[in-house]
């Protein structure tokens, strides 16, 4: 088949089901183009072909067997260009938090087919809109994402993991103050931990208690963040998905993380990770406080989460999309 994506960019972050599909899409032997503007940043190591256009519209969008826009400015001209099937792949539901409220509606009650990126998310889509949506999840490369060392057999001291992107950059929904201050309140009742944080934006926030920033720019520094850890800790409010609590259980560390919806299909509290729910601040507290003192239960999540992350492969989501496409040719 071939399939061309077009894309706003491709940074860090949700962007990454883009490009991992498309790299899965391109091992399995498809056609697959990324269309994207001139000036557009790419920061992921793509196989496919990449062609810069000066903006996208339905004349710049190349002829395929299937297109998928995946935010809604792109849906537009993907449809517009009668190029191809369009298959509107959603990785957050837009009206809920872009200002163009309608137009963001209107790109999902277009005639297309609609992927969502887990049960949550599609329900979400379908209360908003009425339309049904396949779910194809996300994934982890656990060549990758495995475990290594803890940083804590040299120091003595656990380690808390977190990727910290602040309300400054935009990011409203993460929690982090919640994490500030559930690490504040901690401070008393756990004498010695020390806290990493990984800044995507190069944020620095003035925290309540000390920290160290990691650099890691590609996904064998992230792998090696979440893997010296003991705890990794995510606080988000709502998620289309969540990757990072995946990651991390793949890396072999112990999760923790508030059920923000979209990480249902791969949370199971007190089995695979211990769940807060959003901004309790109280509990979170206390769970951290659990998981910092109690080291048999600390290992018993980790392992857990590491068996668990396994199958959960970029190829398996590939695979389901690429039967969805092929059961959308045939019809």
């Amino acid at each position: 088949m071939r399939i061309v994506i077009p894309v706003l960019s491709l940074e860090t972050g949700g962007t990454r089901f883009i490009y991992q599909l498309a790299n899965e899409l391109v091992d399995k032997g498809h056609n697959v183009e990324i269309v994207l503007p001139e000036n557009a940043s790419v920061d992921w190591p793509l196989r496919t072909k990449i062609t810069r256009v000066k903006e996208l519209t339905p004349a710049t969008i190349p002829p395929a067997d299937f297109i998928l826009p995946n935010f809604y400015p792109t849906v537009f001209p993907a449809w517009e260009s009668k190029k191809g099937q369009v298959v509107r792949l959603s990785l957050g539901y837009e009206p809920l938090w872009v200002p163009e409220t309608e137009k963001a509606l209107a790109s999902y009650l277009i005639d297309a087919p609609i992927i969502s990126i887990s049960e949550w998310h599609r329900q979400l889509i379908l209360q908003g809109t009425g339309r049904d949506s396949t779910v194809i999840p996300g994934g982890v490369d656990t060549t990758i994402f495995c475990p290594s060392p803890k940083k804590s057999l040299s120091t003595g001291r656990l380690t808390i993991a977190y990727i910290l992107r602040s309300k400054e950059h935009g990011y409203t929904w993460k929690g982090t103050e919640d994490f500030w201050e559930a690490c504040r309140n901690l401070a008393p009742l756990v004498p010695a931990f020390d806290i990493q944080v990984v800044a995507p934006e190069g944020a620095n926030y003035p925290a309540p208690c000390p920290y160290e920033t990691v650099k890691a720019y590609s996904d064998t520094e992230m792998a090696q963040f979440y893997a010296q850890a003991d705890i990794f800790v995510s606080t988000s409010y709502f998620e289309a998905f969540s990757m990072p609590p995946l990651e991390a259980m793949a890396s072999g560390t112990a999760v923790v993380t508030t059920d923000n919806g979209g990480n249902r299909d791969f949370t199971k509290n007190g089995e695979n990770c211990l769940l807060v729910p959003p901004s309790d601040i109280q509990q979170l507290t206390l769970v951290l406080a659990h998981l910092l003192t109690q080291e048999k239960d600390r290992n018993r999540l980790a392992l857990a989460g590491l068996q668990f992350a396994q199958p959960w492969t970029w190829r398996h989501s590939a695979d389901k999309l690429e039967a969805l496409l092929l059961q959308l040719a045939r019809t």
